[in-house]
Parts: structure tokens; sequence; C-alpha cells
């Protein structure tokens, strides 16, 4: 167990007003005073000797000969020739000589060779950018007291109020106060949309705010029996963990809001986060063990049972983060007794590194635009470590906050971090840096070396792509002549413009896959697909690599409907294909974490929560005609290989279809599939296979002799 609350910090004085500036008292400046202390490096110690001993000497007989003017400026001269006209023997600043040129100027500015660009190294402030007041805030490790959401809004919980500071602004404005039998407040999550906010309180409800009109929405009740210390947000579902240890899925569109029910944990649930995809949720509890759940295979009849269970850990987890930039990578942070910082690949549960941190880790977080991890401490530091993935060297501490470090939240942007601290201050840091958005590519104004052959390679490719096209027109022009008049080839043109059109695409791929100029072909391809009800999936997986390499040309459109045909050719792999090469940041549209949804319920075969799903997303999957259809070719497939006699209800729920519909496709299916309707309850015999009617197979390539099994008589007697 690691250690909870605090309970020092509530015998401070309550005068303080929450989320005010708190400026820290500076010293005059006549008490900010500090010794020169002389750059060893910049000093000259052959010169500092001759002008101790032998140059003191020297400019008393220079002083006691008669010198001409003449003489004198030659001395003068000398000396600054040979750097001999030093006026200290002590250096403090360490100015670089002027470098010397080797080759004339007329020659080195002909030669286009250019020092090697090397990324400047970022900095990071080692003090927070600002500090603000945070009065009653419960010192207690197991809480979630800290949101940032996406409309630029912080929330935190002091005592029994909740409080929201608008970034953009700077005001502050109080959301609500719970009532004493019912708080204190244990845990704050705002939902994706930035407007509504959760209120977990210490009697096991869940409260949900409208922070735009300062409005109640609804309570959640009877998912735990104690306190909600943690919550997870995933599109409209809302993930509590409790100290009862369950975690519970509450759907907040529907009046029976429990849905699913997680049991793994023996001890308080203190640490929730839902994958970047949606599909896998990590719990952290106070029994040091770590679960991975898989959304696909929840139920809400039974116990889900996890995906794994990780025990690694020997104190409390708290800290958890889902890597943006790899979506199967997890790391978890252990509290004191622990201090350590895991990662693991959640598809096979392998932990692969781990790092002590010397201290009790309180939070983690991914950097948004680099591979870096920021991890928050307690004693004995209370320190801010950021760590650089996946060499884990330390490239800053950040100190500040005099007691443990328990709650970090990161801004919308990912730049700015803002943490809170049983000291009672919230913190902000400048660690991750300027956000992608901010940055702005220079252009390259020097020349770069090989880059006439980039051109050169260029116009080849161009021109290879012209004559090709050219000698496509000829072949066919000289088919045309050889084999039938221009009429009726016109006439079998305009009678299959299909095959000719995916014949040039396909053939445009095959020559040439990687040129961005074939990119508005591609896209024009996968339109007619969708129109023509026919499929490529080699011209689809290169449209998906052309925008790898041309990521600001991607179509979003584009890339949907080529996912939704990928699942239309189930149970092919062609989903998992596509889906490898489309970015992690587009997988989080809500359009994409749908299909990625309905790719999970297809593979597991569970027809009907597929069905329920695509009924609430039509716009996604009525764009392309003939899905239905296809699904459903999928599932009479996938039911003949399971049943050798299947009944109609579970042929109905499987192919979404009842009544006159179903007699329908079940005629359909018995004049072309070989089905047979039985008639004494209306069940469907499927024809057999070696998957329905597996048979037994004589192995007649192995001969064991009496002599072998002889010896295991005495064993068995």
């Amino acid at each position: 167990m690691d250690a909870g609350m605090n309970t020092s910090t509530h015998l401070k004085a309550q005068a303080r007003c929450p989320l005010q500036e708190h400026f820290l008292p500076r010293k005059s400046s006549k008490e900010n005073l500090d010794r020169f202390i002389p750059n060893r490096s910049a000093m000259d110690f052959d010169y500092a000797h001759y002008a101790l001993t032998e140059g003191r000497n020297g400019k008393d007989q220079a002083a006691a000969a008669v010198s001409s003017p003449s003489r004198e400026a030659y001395r003068k001269q000398l000396a600054e020739t040979m750097n001999l006209n030093h006026t200290r023997i002590l250096a403090f600043r360490n100015k670089p000589q002027a470098p010397v040129e080797l080759l004339p100027t007329d020659h080195s500015a002909s030669l286009h060779q250019q020092p090697r660009s090397v990324k400047p190294r970022r900095y990071i402030p080692q003090t927070s950018e600002r500090t603000l007041d945070a009065p009653d805030i419960v010192d207690d490790f197991y809480l979630n007291l800290l949101d940032w959401g996406s409309a630029n809004v912080l929330a935190i919980a002091l005592g029994h109020t909740v409080y929201l500071w608008d970034a953009s602004s700077g005001s502050t404005s109080e959301l609500v106060t719970i009532d004493e039998e019912k708080g204190p407040v244990t845990s704050i999550n705002w939902a994706p949309d930035g407007r509504h906010v959760a209120v977990g309180l210490n009697n096991s409800e869940v409260q949900l705010w409208d922070s735009a009109s300062n409005r109640q929405l609804r309570t959640l009740k009877g998912g735990h029996q104690s306190r909600v210390g943690t919550m997870a947000w995933n599109n409209h579902i809302l993930t509590t963990g409790g100290m009862d240890g369950q975690i519970v899925n509450n759907d907040v569109r529907i009046r029976s809001h429990v849905v699913e029910t997680y049991r793994g944990h023996t001890q308080e649930v203190c640490g929730l986060k839902w994958s970047g995809s949606g599909q896998q949720l990590a719990s952290g509890g106070n029994d040091n063990v770590v679960h991975i759940w898989d959304r696909s295979v929840a139920s809400s009849n039974s116990t889900t049972q996890y995906l794994h269970r990780l025990e690694e850990h020997t104190s409390a987890v708290k800290a958890l983060a889902w890597c943006p930039f790899q979506a199967n990578l997890l790391a978890t942070g252990g509290g004191g007794g622990d201090r350590t910082i895991k990662f693991w690949n959640t598809h096979t549960g392998a932990c692969l590194n781990s790092v002590d941190t010397g201290s009790q880790v309180c939070s983690l977080l991914w950097s948004k635009n680099e591979r870096e991890l920021l991890s928050s401490h307690g004693f004995t530091q209370n320190q801010l470590t950021l760590w650089k993935y996946p060499s884990m060297v330390k490239m800053a501490e950040l100190t500040g906050h005099t007691s443990r470090v328990l709650y970090m939240a990161q801004s919308p942007d990912g730049c700015t971090v803002a943490t809170a601290a049983g000291d009672e201050t919230l913190r902000f840091w400048n660690v991750f840096g300027v956000p992608e958005t901010a940055k702005k590519a220079a252009p390259k104004a020097a020349h770069e070396p090989f880059s006439h052959v980039n051109r050169i390679l260029q116009a080849s490719e161009q021109k290879t792509l012209k004559m090709y096209r050219i000698g496509l027109v000829k072949s066919r022009l000289s088919s045309l002549h050889s084999n039938e008049s221009i009429e009726r080839k016109k006439k079998r043109e305009m009678e299959s413009p299909k095959e000719q059109s995916s014949y040039t695409v396909e053939q445009l791929v095959a020559v040439n896959p990687f040129n961005p100029e074939i990119l508005p072909d591609l896209e024009n391809y996968v339109n007619e697909q969708v129109t023509s009800q026919t499929y490529s999936l080699d011209a689809n997986l290169c449209l998906l690599r052309l925008y790898q390499f041309e990521p600001e040309r991607m179509n979003t459109h584009i890339v949907a409907r080529i996912l939704v045909k990928a699942l239309m050719a189930m149970p092919a792999p062609d989903f998992s294909l596509c889906l490898f090469l489309i970015p992690e940041r587009v997988q989080m549209e809500e359009q994409f974490k749908t299909l990625i949804v309905l790719s999970h319920y297809l593979e597991t075969g569970r027809f009907q929560q597929f069905w329920d799903e695509a009924a609430k997303n039509p716009h996604i999957l009525e764009a392309v005609p003939g899905f239905e259809q296809a699904i459903q070719a999928y599932a009479s497939h996938l039911l003949s290989l399971s049943y050798q006699k299947v009944p109609r209800s579970v042929l109905a729920e499987a192919v979404n279809m009842d009544g006159a519909s179903l007699d329908k496709f079940i005629e359909h299916q018995v004049a072309n599939s070989g089905w047979i309707v039985a008639k004494e309850d209306g069940s469907i015999v499927l024809p057999q296979n070696e998957f329905n009617h597996p048979e037994l197979k004589k192995n007649t390539g192995e001969n064991v002799s009496l002599e072998h099994i002889a010896r295991i008589f005495p064993i068995l007697g």
C-alpha cells in the first residue's frame, strides 16, 4: 500500500483565495551578490607566467631605454600579431577567437558544401511560469483532482468545491460546492467535448455538469459502494473506479447507465486510462496490479475478464499513460514502495523496460510533439522529471513544489503542464516546448547537395509516366486497327468503361507506385470502386502509402471509404492491412473509432453488437452501396463454418433480417448455396465442409512397436 491522505494541509490557514496568482518574495538587488569566478579555459597561463615574472622587468627596461616613435609602433604591432597585448591575467568571459580562413574568399565562396545541420537542443525552463494558490486541496495519493479540458479550461477540486480556470483569459469561476454529507470531491474529468465535466464524490455518486450553463445534468448512482477516486471518458462512455475495487462503464445517454462492470482489483482503483483508439482500458489499483481490459470482449451480462494482469509493481499504481505515437505502448508508475516506471506491450502483456526513479511516481504524461515522458514524484525532492524515450535519459528535473506532486494535467496544445501538490499551490510549466502547429518550416535558401540529382529523378519519373501513357494509347490504337474497326472498338469501350479505368489505374500503380502525381487518380478510383461496387486492395494500399509521404494531402473521407470497402472484404485481413498505414492521430477521429469497433465485432462474430453499432452511424455506412449485403454474405460464411444446422433465430440475428426479407434471403441461399430448410423446426441445414463436418484422419506414417509400449506397462500397473 502507498501513503494516502495527508491531513496536515488542512490545518493551514484558509484565508487565501483559490486560483490567485502566488508571488514569491524577491531579494533586493543589494542582497543578490555574487563573486566573479575566472574562466580557466579562457586564460593563457603561459602569458600569465611571463607577465608575472619577466614581463615587468621588460617593461622597466623599455621605459629606461630611449625609444623612438617608430620603434614603439613596431613593438605594439608585434605584440598584437603575437597575441601579447593582454591587459588582464584573469579572464571572466570566454570570447571565441575569429576563425582563420585556410582558403581565399573567392575560392571558398565557390564551394556549395554546407556544414551539417544539428537540431538545436530545446530550452526547458527550470522554474514554473505561473503559480496559483490552491487552498484546501486534498493531499491524497489515490484521488484525481485536476484535469485540463479540450476547451482550454482547467478544472480543480479544492475540498468540497470545484473551480474552473480559463487558460485563455485567466478568469476563475466556481462550478459547484458539494454538501458536507456527499463530499469532498474525490475525482474530476472533462468529457471529450470540453464542455461537460464529471465530478466523483466521496459518497459513491458521480455528477455530470454543463460548464457553459453551470447546470447539473444528472447524477449517476448505484455503480459503486464507496468513493469514486478515478474516472476516464471514452466517447459517450464514462468509466469510473472506486474504493470497492470495481470498474464501471456508464453510458450517459441512457437511463440505466451501467453497461459493463470490470472486476479484477481487490483494493481501491486509483488510476484509469483509455487508449487512443478507445479499444483498451488500463487500470491501476492499491493492490499493486495493473489490468488491461479489451472493450471488444466486454459483456453487460457477466463479469468481464481482463486481457492481461500485470503484477510486477510492488506498490500502488496510480500513474498510467498511453503512448501517443505507439498504440500498444503503456507506461505505468509505482508508489513509494516501488518507485519504478515500467513500459508494457499491451498486445502481449510483456514488460519492455523498467526504470528506477528513486521516489514515488504520482503521475505520468507523454509529450504530444516529441518522444518524451514527464513524471511527477514525491519524497524526497517532489520534482518533475523529463525523460527521453526510449533511452530514458533525464533531460531535466524541475523543482518548486515543497510537497509530493500528486496531480498533473496537460494543455490541449500539448506544451504546458499544470501540477498540483499538497503544498496547496498550482503551478504551470512550459516543459514540452512549442506545439507542432506553431512551427513554421523555413524555406531552404542554401544550395542542397545532390539537389540536381533529385530534379533529374523527378523529371525521369514524369517522362516515364508520360511515355507509359503514350505507349498505352499506341498499343490500344494498334490493337484497334489490327483486330476490329474503330466503330466497334468505341462501342466496346463505351460498354465496359469500368474495366478500362481499372486497368489504367492498376497499370499506373505497377509502373510507379510512389509517384505523388498519381494520387488524384487513385482517389478518383476509390470513388469509382464505391459507385461501381468493385474493389482493388493494391490500389487502395498504394494510396495510403502515398498519404504517408504526403500527409498534408490526406483526404479522410477517402480513407474512411477505403476502410469500409476493406470491411466488406471480410474474412480477408484487408482492414488490418489498411489500418496499419493510417497514422494514430487519424485513427482517433470519431468515424475511424467507429470503424475499428465494427471490425472487432466482425472478427469475433458478434453480429448483434455489430448491427446495433452500425445503426447508430448510418452516415458512414450508407455512403457505400452493397455494404449490408457484403456483411450478410460474411455472416453466412461464418455460420457455415460453425454450424451443421443453424436455428432460424441465430441466422436472423447474424444477417439482421426477419419476416419476409429473411424468407427471401433463405430462398436465395437454398437456390444458390445448397441450403436445406428442415420441415420439423424450420432450421437451416448447411452444406457439409471440412470445418462443420470434420473427419478423423488415420495417421499411417508412424508405427510403434510392442517393445516400446511394453516399457510403460510397469508404470501403469
